[in-house]
């Protein structure tokens, strides 16, 4: 076996067996999960990574076997299509905030639609034409010009649609972390920062089609150009795999429903005012929980999500997250004070006060005081 090839055997190898394996543990993680939600999650991750497997499958074919590619162009043009919009979709219902938002599935419909078109086109076609149809330049036949540049386009229609759904996913991303900080006092657990990790790794493997197609092959065989496709894959599938695995992210499903129930009452409310809410603050301590959501005190304090979010926006010039992780930081500065916490390890105290990690503690602390500096 020659380097190149054994170079491209491995690339390919890194992509197919992490998705195998990936699908494997979440498969393992989907029998012991009793959440709908999360279950949902991750059979639309283990179909993206089924998607995944046979898009290589068709690349190495058009590689490697330019018959058996010709085949299956059709499936190869409808995997490249889905893999964008699956992905879409997985950050859809990571980063959903309301009930009412439902995710159209006509964005399905457009991959489909285009590759059954493609499909049945293509088996219209002489096969000597078939034949002779390249990705990279056009062989003109007469009679049949529509069909040689609908085929010579796939690229660009993959290039448009996947830069148009992640542009929708990073913009989902950005409305779910201005909004988020409003509803959970855990920065952490609903971030979802591990996100910006698969962001960056499509931003380099979206490009990647270029190499393939529009550069000379000899460049392309050569080290970098082989390995690095499959090593990014790599990556993007593991990400993937043990974040949800993982389950690092908040499912809000209930509260929200909830949340919506108490802003469809139409009692009168007395307004809220900072004695009542900072008596119950400093008597209860809700913030030891290290989960608390905003929809937890709504009932307390008998209002919605909205109105307390605002008044505590208002009054203090904090969101809900830093709020609670005020009374944190002042909590862990009272225990560090306390006698029998002298010789208590930090870390214990930091889980003591609410916070749920020593990095949480910081990055409040380094918050709240940039805060004060600005006011």
């Amino acid at each position: 076996m020659e380097t190149k090839d054994l170079f491209l055997t491995m690339s390919f190898s890194f992509a197919v067996f992490s998705a195998f394996f990936c699908s494997v543990l979440l498969l393992m993680r989907l029998t012991q999960s009793k959440d709908t939600f999360v279950k949902r999650v991750i059979i639309l991750l283990i179909g993206g990574y089924g998607v995944e497997v046979v898009y290589l499958i068709t690349v190495f074919f058009f590689i490697y076997n330019k018959e058996a590619f010709v085949q299956t162009k059709a499936v190869n043009f409808l995997t490249m299509l889905l893999l964008p919009v699956m992905f879409y979709h997985l950050v859809f219902k990571l980063t959903r905030l309301r009930t009412s938002e439902k995710f159209s599935f006509w964005h399905y419909g457009i991959p489909f639609i285009l590759a059954a078109v493609y499909g049945i086109w293509f088996m219209m076609i002489p096969d000597h034409i078939r034949q002779n149809t390249d990705d990279k330049t056009l062989h003109w036949s007469t009679g049949y010009e529509a069909f040689i540049i609908f085929d010579y386009g796939r690229f660009y229609i993959r290039m448009v649609i996947s830069i148009i759904y992640l542009y929708l996913a990073i913009r989902r991303m950005y409305r779910y972390k201005k909004e988020i900080v409003q509803y959970s006092s855990n920065i952490e657990e609903t971030s979802l920062r591990w996100l910006y990790q698969i962001f960056g790794a499509l931003f380099l493997i979206i490009p990647l089609p270029v190499l393939i197609y529009f550069i000379n092959m000899k460049t392309y065989f050569s080290l970098a150009g082989l390995l690095i496709p499959g090593l990014l894959i790599l990556l993007l599938n593991v990400t993937l795999c043990y974040h949800i695995f993982r389950q690092n992210f908040m499912l809000l499903t209930e509260d929200i429903i909830a949340d919506k129930l108490s802003e469809q009452e139409k009692k009168v409310r007395e307004p809220l005012s900072h004695e009542a809410v900072n008596h119950y603050m400093t008597e209860n301590k809700p913030f030891l929980n290290p989960h608390l959501k905003i929809t937890e005190l709504t009932t307390v304090f008998g209002t919605n999500r909205t109105y307390l979010s605002a008044f505590i926006n208002t009054t203090y010039g904090l969101n809900f997250s830093m709020y609670i992780n005020r009374f944190r930081l002042e909590e862990f500065e009272r225990l560090k004070n306390l006698p029998e916490y002298e010789n208590a390890e930090e870390e214990e105290l930091v889980y003591l006060s609410g916070f749920r990690s020593y990095q949480s503690l910081k990055r409040s602390e380094k918050i709240l005081r940039s805060l004060k500096k600005t006011a």
